[in-house]
């Protein structure tokens, strides 16, 4: 099995828990317009690695990763979905922690997600919006699999975090908070975590490079206060304790 691979990190904290190995696999269904990884999500052809190769890879680093693992990422992994389940396989043989950075909209309730999900001990779930149109006017594709998604990890109590990148005056309105609310309120949350990630322009450059307009020029990037006041907001209209900032 071959993989379209974007790009590799070896030594990561901030793709999940401890120090971890990010394979981040080329191509992506939507198009975010504030994406800091445009070039990963072109449908180009790139980079080739076998599971074998992969697996290899991670292993003459194993010794780094005690308190991590691995993590697959994009682009959006899931259009390369057998080749994460070969992978997983392997790597779950050698003991190893396993998490996957996804949009979840084309996820899809059916055997080989099935195994996917049970050989996979995070996932690290990015919300593009409240509702198909929030979604649409950021990403360009409607989130109904993202909910079935959560659906499917809540009711068999897997650990997974929701991401939401917060664009100021853009989407933190109160009645946003108010949806974000009832969002998480049907999820037990002992499975879940929430974290708001503050809009940035760190990747306008590779915007520009590839000859692509950048539409969000005009909202300013966020900061510690604006993440501070929408999770006020939420809580406002939650009944649960255990948002994080």
């Amino acid at each position: 099995m071959i993989a379209n691979v974007h790009s590799k990190e070896t030594f990561s904290s901030v793709d999940g828990p401890g120090v971890r190995y990010v394979l981040f696999l080329q191509g992506c269904n939507m198009f975010c317009k504030f994406c800091h990884n445009i070039d990963a999500t072109l449908k180009t052809e790139n980079n080739k690695m076998t599971v074998d190769e992969v697996l290899k890879d991670f292993l003459k680093y194993q010794a780094f990763y005690s308190n991590g693992g691995i993590t697959i990422s994009g682009g959006e992994p899931f259009l390369q979905k057998e080749f994460i389940l070969e992978l997983f396989k392997k790597l779950k043989a050698h003991g190893v922690h396993t998490a996957i950075e996804t949009q979840g909209s084309i996820y899809q309730d059916n055997p080989i997600y099935d195994e996917i999900i049970e050989l996979t001990d995070l996932f690290i779930i990015d919300l593009k919006g409240v509702n198909n149109f929030e979604a649409y006017k950021m990403a360009g594709a409607k989130i109904n699999n993202t909910f079935k998604l959560f659906d499917k990890l809540n009711s068999l109590n897997k650990k997974f975090w929701i991401s939401y990148v917060l664009l100021p005056e853009v989407n933190d309105s109160d009645e946003i908070a108010k949806k974000m609310a009832n969002i998480l309120s049907n999820y037990d949350s002992d499975n879940y975590q929430f974290k708001i990630l503050g809009y940035h322009k760190l990747g306008i450059e590779k915007w520009n490079k590839l000859g692509l307009k950048y539409e969000l020029d005009h909202v300013r990037e966020a900061t510690k206060k604006d993440i501070r006041i929408f999770l006020e907001k939420i809580r406002k209209y939650s009944k649960k304790e255990s948002l994080i900032a």
